[in-house]
């Protein structure tokens, strides 16, 4: 069986070669976005909202900014 292959651009503008199955495209796994468990997501925000309250030195009253930040980063994948 011969494989095709096609060539994309990556977001950060990089050639990208993903073979081609009978007309399909197969993705590359780094582009599958990564899937977290509900628990899994919440500690990981808790953690991260944690590290940004101590990086302040635990000053009241940005609590529910250091826990939306946290969970833009961990939504984002960068977490």
């Amino acid at each position: 069986m011969a494989r095709e292959v096609a060539s994309t651009r990556t977001p950060g503008n990089e050639l990208q070669r993903t073979p081609v199955v009978k007309g399909t495209f197969l993705r590359p796994l780094y582009l599958v976005p990564h899937r977290l468990t509900a628990a899994e997501r919440h500690r990981r925000i808790s953690e991260l909202a944690y590290k940004r309250a101590e990086l302040r030195g635990f000053v009241l009253g940005n609590e529910t900014e250091d826990w939306l930040d946290a969970e833009r980063e961990v939504d984002a994948g960068r977490y």
